[in-house]
């Protein structure tokens, strides 16, 4: 059921891909240094409790999430260190403020794990080698692969470019011998979607890079 209702979503999103627009990204420090993370690790939790978005948080084209988070890996955790909103600036006309709503999201908590979240975190840098406007679709030199399980890393790899898409192809494959592979590819193939299998395969291997990265 998750994965029919997410693929529905991201189909509609795709439909109208001239509308769609590159997402700002949340952060993440890892070793000292602070990169750029090519996944939504808080998206789980939020669902959970059903947060709304504040009333004045401002939406943009570039953030449809409503916030940005921002992540440390300390001692093989994956920790939650801030969460931000931008609001209207009381000071400047036509400006906006970034505001921390971490401890209303989190009220007493000094330290957060994402002890709720397991997946695969892709977090690229150095040069864009294809920029593509539209979600997380650029491509860069060199990436990390973090694997996760209840907020504890279970495996870290760095890779470059040629290396990580062979490292995707091979967990696709892994995927694809699965009954949730097979569940959501005949998903799209039929109803209302009717997509070709070229078209479903296509889109299973970007969108779903989160879940077999994983495995």
């Amino acid at each position: 059921m998750k994965f029919r209702i997410i693929g529905a979503i991201l189909i509609s999103v795709i439909s109208f891909g001239c509308f769609a627009t590159a997402q700002i990204p949340d952060a993440i420090e890892i070793n000292d240094v602070k990169y750029r993370l090519n996944t939504n690790p808080l998206e789980k939790y939020l669902a959970e409790i059903k947060w709304e978005k504040p009333e004045n948080a401002s939406i943009s084209s570039a953030n449809w999430r409503g916030y940005l988070a921002a992540w440390k890996v300390e001692a093989g955790n994956l920790l939650l260190t801030d969460m931000t909103i931008s609001v209207s600036s009381e000071t400047e006309e036509y400006g906006y403020d970034n505001v921390s709503i971490l401890k209303s999201v989190f009220p007493n908590k000094n330290e957060i794990l994402a002890a709720w979240y397991s997946g695969a975190l892709i977090v690229p840098y150095g040069e864009i080698t294809n920029y593509v406007h539209m979600g997380y679709g650029s491509t860069y030199e060199n990436y990390i692969v973090l694997r996760i399980k209840n907020g504890v890393v279970i495996e870290h790899l760095d890779l470059a470019a040629s290396e990580f898409e062979k490292y995707k192809h091979r967990k696709f494959q892994t995927f694809k011998e699965t009954k949730k592979f097979q569940d959501e590819l005949k998903n799209l193939m039929g109803g209302k979607y009717n997509w070709t299998e070229e078209q479903a395969l296509s889109f299973m291997q970007s969108f779903y890079a989160e879940y077999y990265l994983s495995l």
